[in-house]
């Protein structure tokens, strides 16, 4: 799955431009946005603000049109999911010193044949919830 990558970076920052206020995760899962696929030409990254919490672990996960789950590791690498919170593996993105947290989502060529596929960027707190956004890439 490692192929799993690329086309996404000015897309994501149409969807940044739609928003007057600053992305941000929540409890129930924050819309961040639909983009085209063919409006995305680089690496997609996504920067949230924190609003003063401090995540324990980072998550990234994806699913695709087949319906199969997916999870970035540390690495990059995507292996399947169980969709189970204890199966997460930590992504190990830090926060910035300016209260920002910025997901590498993927960095490389992404075949259309992927399309859609759902990205969900999360984060645990100290006290094991679960904070996350989603946005959807289609054709």
């Amino acid at each position: 799955m490692r192929r799993l990558t690329y086309i996404l970076f000015f897309g994501l920052m149409w969807t940044q431009g739609a928003y007057a206020e600053t992305l941000s995760l929540s409890y129930d899962g924050t819309f961040l946005g639909r983009v085209k696929a063919t409006d995305i030409v680089s690496s997609l990254q996504i920067t949230i603000n924190l609003d003063e919490d401090l995540p324990v672990s980072t998550h990234v996960m994806a699913r695709f049109q087949n319906n199969t789950p997916y999870q970035r590791l540390p690495g990059g690498e995507w292996q399947s999911w169980s969709e189970t919170r204890s199966a997460l593996v930590d992504a190990g993105f830090v926060a910035s010193d300016d209260g920002t947290l910025t997901f590498e989502i993927v960095d490389e060529a992404v075949s259309l044949g992927f399309f859609p596929v759902v990205f969900t960027v999360a984060y645990t707190l100290e006290n094991g919830r679960l904070k996350s956004g989603y946005m959807v890439i289609d054709q």
